[in-house]
């Protein structure tokens, strides 16, 4: 692109964004080619950001675990279509929590990131008393219709999921214009939010993809069945597991803006912290950024959020808001993400469902390098690997019916991550074993792999840690190995079966 000989070249600084935010979404790669995903997201003739939204809700709605599947996507279409637009409700300020300079300036000026938004808010501030009871009455009839219409809209976690549930209200509605008259919105952009969702719903179910992308495709149905789920959901409310699935296709597509919040205010005197929009850093940017007290998550002003836009006002105020937890960072913004090395408290584990041995990385998160929870990812220490693996499958951890013999063993399997005990003879063996030439066996799928070639691998190995009167037994657990080593992870643990949502 940035060699293609346009008649107007773009400016180099907008491409030098648009491929760091390519990169963010997992678009392209470190070297600028497209990535699988970055196939899927090309598909579909949208922004970038909203396709990789919605390839989000796809894909983790593929894994299963959720009953209402469509209704789900539908909720993620009108979501994406609330962050296409400008925000419908018309607001009006109270005038105590904002200077008429600085409303004023709300009205009228541009964005940070978008000259084109306006701010869609109506303002009407007086700095004087009301002049008359006629007029206060007015005044206080609006108040109260402004706090029935949050009470009755509002989804506290997301700004985006608010306005999704007032489209789905609208598009229901008798006569929309009288609606939007009632719920003080502003009836054409409504109507074109609503005309911007049937459209986005259906380019998701527009293109062809190849077998490559079939990961990405829809399973759960044709858009009938979206759109009838859509329809038949008035009245209802969305599950948490549901609401948490939506923040989290919407963090993937907006990972580059996020804000974390400023606790500590000082300078500020205690009338005015009554009143003060909560601070946020943006992971971005260098200066503050401010939670409006109108948006749906103000009340709660959580840790962190991802923002669609930044309005410059008086402020740079956040637009199209939608609280995150921190760990979906890891997840959903990994090109952001910093991480050390594998860490020896906590100690590494293995994952029977995944098998997969993990470990516990510290993580930092964007240019500010905030710290983020402790992450768990697969270990890439092949010798760590097959330690790790040894003694998760003497405890029972990789085939169950090994838990039940740890009163036969003679040492506790544990010993074989203290490095001192690599000299023990029983130790030595038992991993020298694993590694099995050039293939190392660390996971189940490779144990199973390596007996079907050589059944007898690993049996004088383990043998050597059962006590010698136990040995018989040792017989009957060998066989049972076999046995268990063919069945799924989901046949092994049953306890450990995803629960439907």
């Amino acid at each position: 692109v940035a060699n293609f000989p346009f008649p107007t070249p773009p400016d180099s600084a907008s491409l030098l964004e648009a491929e760091r935010c390519l990169k963010v979404l997992e678009a392209i790669d470190n070297c600028g080619k497209l990535t699988p995903l970055g196939k899927a997201m090309a598909q579909y003739p949208i922004s970038p950001r909203h396709s990789r939204m919605l390839l989000t809700v796809n894909s983790q709605l593929r894994k299963g675990g959720f009953r209402r599947a469509n209704l789900v996507l539908s909720y993620a279409v009108a979501a994406a279509a609330a962050l296409s637009s400008l925000n419908p409700f018309i607001f009006q300020f109270h005038p105590n929590s904002e200077s008429k300079k600085d409303v004023d300036q709300d009205s009228n000026s541009g964005t940070l990131e978008n000259s084109s938004l306006r701010a869609s808010a109506k303002t009407e501030v007086d700095g004087s008393e009301v002049p008359d009871k006629q007029a206060k009455l007015k005044h206080k009839k609006h108040k109260a219709l402004v706090k029935e219409v949050r009470e009755k809209f509002s989804n506290p976690c997301s700004d985006a999921l608010t306005v999704a549930k007032v489209l789905l209200h609208f598009e229901l509605a008798d006569n929309q214009s009288d609606f939007c008259t009632n719920y003080l919105l502003h009836f054409k952009t409504m109507d074109e939010m609503s005309k911007l969702r049937k459209q986005l719903l259906r380019l998701i179910f527009y293109p062809v993809l190849n077998s490559s992308q079939q990961e990405f495709s829809w399973m759960h149905g044709n858009i009938d069945d979206v759109e009838c789920a859509w329809r038949s959901f008035i009245g209802e409310s969305l599950s948490l597991s549901e609401e948490e699935l939506l923040g989290q296709a919407i963090c993937s597509g907006w990972a580059d803006r996020v804000a974390r919040r400023i606790r500590k205010v000082t300078g500020v005197s205690d009338e005015r912290k009554k009143v003060i929009s909560a601070r946020y850093q943006a992971c971005m940017l260098s200066e503050t950024v401010y939670l409006h007290r109108t948006s749906s998550v103000a009340r709660l002003a959580p840790e962190f959020v991802i923002y669609n836009e930044l309005v410059n006002t008086s402020r740079p105020y956040m637009h199209g808001i939608t609280s995150i937890k921190s760990e979906w960072l890891v997840k959903h913004a990994k090109p952001l993400c910093s991480f050390s090395e594998p860490l020896s408290d906590p100690k590494p584990y293995y994952e029977p469902v995944s098998d997969q041995v993990m470990c516990w990385v510290n993580t930092t998160f964007g240019p500010h390098l905030w710290q983020l929870p402790l992450h768990s990812c697969p270990c890439e220490n092949q010798k760590l690997c097959i330690s790790v693996f040894a003694c998760a499958l003497l405890e029972g951890k990789v085939l169950p019916c090994l838990k039940s013999t740890q009163k036969c063993l003679s040492a506790a399997p544990s010993s074989i991550l203290i490095p001192e005990a690599a000299g023990q003879k029983r130790v030595g063996n038992l991993l020298d074993k694993l590694k099995n030439g050039t293939r190392f066996i660390d996971t189940r799928a490779m144990l199973r792999e390596s007996w079907k070639k050589d059944p007898n691998l690993l049996y004088y190995e383990i043998a050597d840690w059962f006590q010698e009167k136990y040995h018989n037994l040792f017989e009957q657990v060998w066989v049972q190995m076999h046995h268990e080593v063919m069945l799924e992870a989901n046949q092994l643990f049953p306890k450990r079966k995803k629960r439907v949502k």
